[in-house]
């Protein structure tokens, strides 16, 4: 699975927890401020990606994620 790929799979799943428009996702957007996901969004948005991906995300790893993008490398990197 290519970055792209990955990052349109999230692109979805973000914009259906977060109720945003997919258009406003861009890879550098920040996820906190730029589209106001509060830690129970983003706890969410892990499971999510856990479940699509079939794979483990360590807790403190993605509370260190700001951006799509960086939700992205830690995907492909667990990939």
């Amino acid at each position: 699975m290519s970055d792209d790929e990955v990052f349109q799979e999230l692109r979805s799943i973000c914009a259906k927890i977060l109720s945003v428009d997919p258009a406003v996702i861009t890879r550098d957007a920040d996820l906190r401020e730029e589209l106001e996901a509060d830690s129970l969004d983003m706890a969410e948005l892990a499971a999510a990606t856990e479940d699509r991906f079939a794979l483990v995300v360590d807790l403190e790893t993605a509370k260190a994620a700001r951006t799509l993008e960086d939700v992205v490398m830690l995907v492909r990197a667990a990939l």
